[in-house]
């Protein structure tokens, strides 16, 4: 793995553990993270209250090319949502509980620490 790279892994690792620090402080289980299947992704699945929430975490730099919760295209769109659609076909008696897709979009400073977190919830409508 490249150094740069290695070091973009590494800064998501730290966004996705801090945004999952967050989300337990705000009432969320954890039920798993980086959860992978062909062609998509969920970084984080928890529970919130009786809700199943796939949560993305975007973090950014603060920059000309918009923020972290803008840099969501419509091909990562498709990508989360193929993810959802996996993991509801593989836990069947999850797919009935009421369930939606958050985003914790993270600003990071220049040395790529959380500085800011914002918590949107629903922020992806599931088609």
């Amino acid at each position: 793995m490249s150094e740069r790279r290695e070091t973009a892994h590494l800064r998501g690792q730290v966004a996705e553990q801090f945004a999952a620090e967050y989300l337990r402080q705000q009432g969320y289980q954890i039920l798993a993270t980086n959860v992978r299947f062909k062609g998509g992704e969920i970084d984080i699945v928890a529970e919130d209250h009786e809700t199943l929430v796939f949560v993305e975490v975007r973090a950014r730099r603060p920059s000309v090319y918009g923020t972290a919760e803008e840099s969501i295209g419509a091909q990562k769109r498709r990508r989360i949502y193929r993810a959802v659609e996996s993991y509801l076909q593989r836990h069947e008696a999850e797919s009935a509980r009421p369930s939606r897709i958050d985003v914790v979009a993270i600003q990071l400073d220049r040395q790529g620490r959380p500085t800011k977190l914002d918590l949107i919830k629903s922020a992806l409508e599931q088609p």
